[in-house]
């Protein structure tokens, strides 16, 4: 492997600063390791160029809307300082944030991150490469994302792992051992993994079994993998992470806009002051009304641990209350123009009209009794 120490320059990065932390409640102090990788256009060596275009391109883009959660932080930080001979494991429900917070811990230290994803039917090839139509009849090979990780000692992450039947995830055993492994499919090359090297994987179950029931295409697997990794559950963020990501999302429309739309839509809602209406709603209120339909549509959902037989399919997780909530703002001209909720359409788009019929009717009412608006705004 080319030497990679000018284009994979380390820098230590204030903990405070890169997760945007407040100093009054985590040590300013603390650090953790990055990268900075230079522009190609100021290395001379072709092959060096070559390496920091491709590097470059690997380093997940920032989300400047992501919140990070302190504790998340805290417990990947110890296995990325402790850990490096173990797998990750992020389980959680859907839209949780399981694969964010990794892409995003990679985004703000500079890191370059790979990525395979798991499904039933896969095959060794989609993680560890294989050879390829060429030009003028070659069969090039083409190493998959594990095998680049390994061999430039950098991190890479399989998402939803869950649902990869066990029976194919034995060509995982050595590479999750942190020890040499053979190619699949390129007899006799092994790679040796090169310091730095880290495998996180994604999953809705913790591997060993579906809590909720709302996961039929996920496996169970053998015990020998559980004692390779270390487990990290992630949950729906708390109303105050969540608060922030939606002020963030939010911070784009302006407070007439928000005001205007909040009179057309005849939204009405329970503030600790007492009903308001309309105009009369600030936009933090409006973001506590967003939470508490997410609160009630989680507290009924199988994601969110309900066990009755009508308990719901789908939930909010916080990736569509994200959606939801812009939505709704950028169609803030639909009750006026179209006599209808724009609360309710962007639910429709991007959640209620991919559930069954009962799920439907219980989010749609969720949105009703928080905002005391209906479907239709106006006959």
């Amino acid at each position: 492997m080319f030497d990679l120490s000018a284009i994979l320059v380390p820098v230590s990065y204030s903990l405070c600063e890169v997760f945007g932390f407040d100093p009054n409640e985590v040590d300013p102090s603390i650090t953790v390791e990055g990268f900075q990788i230079p522009d190609p256009a100021t290395l001379s060596d072709p092959v060096a160029q070559q390496h920091a275009t491709f590097l470059r391109a690997a380093v997940p883009p920032i989300d400047p809307y992501y919140q990070f959660r302190k504790e998340l932080v805290r417990d990947i930080r110890y296995w990325w300082l402790t850990g490096e001979g173990d797998v990750l494991l992020l389980w959680g429900p859907t839209g949780s944030g399981k694969t964010s917070v990794f892409e995003q811990w990679c985004a703000r230290l500079g890191i370059p991150l790979f990525m395979a994803k798991g499904h039933r039917r896969f095959e060794p090839h989609e993680a560890f490469g294989q050879f390829v139509g060429g030009e003028n009849g070659t069969t090039p090979w083409v190493d998959g994302p594990v095998t680049l990780a390994a061999r430039y000692g950098l991190p890479c992450i399989i998402n939803e792992y869950d649902r990869i039947a066990a029976d194919r995830t034995i060509v995982f055993n050595d590479v999750f051992e942190g020890r040499s492994f053979p190619i699949p499919g390129k007899s006799g090359e092994v790679v040796t993994p090169q310091p730095g090297f880290r495998v996180a994987i994604t999953a809705n179950t913790n591997l060993v079994e579906d809590l909720s029931g709302n996961y039929g295409t996920a496996n169970t697997h053998d015990i020998s993998l559980l004692e390779r990794i270390v487990a990290l559950h992630v949950g729906y963020p708390t109303d105050d992470t969540e608060a922030r990501l939606l002020e963030k999302e939010l911070e784009q429309f302006s407070d007439d806009l928000l005001s205007y739309w909040f009179d057309q839509e005849g939204i009405k809602i329970s503030t600790p002051q007492g009903m308001k209406e309309g105009s009369a709603i600030n936009r933090s209120e409006f973001i506590q009304g967003l939470l508490e339909v997410a609160k009630k549509i989680r507290a009924q959902s199988k994601d969110g641990g309900n066990t009755s037989d009508s308990a719901l399919e789908r939930t909010m997780s916080t990736r569509i209350l994200r959606k939801w909530a812009r939505h709704s703002v950028a169609q803030a001209s639909a009750p006026e123009k179209l006599g209808l909720s724009a609360l309710h359409l962007s639910l429709k788009k991007y959640l209620s009209s991919l559930a069954t019929e009962s799920t439907r009717i219980a989010l749609h009412q969720a949105v009703e009794n928080v905002f005391g608006v209906s479907e239709v705004v106006k006959p």
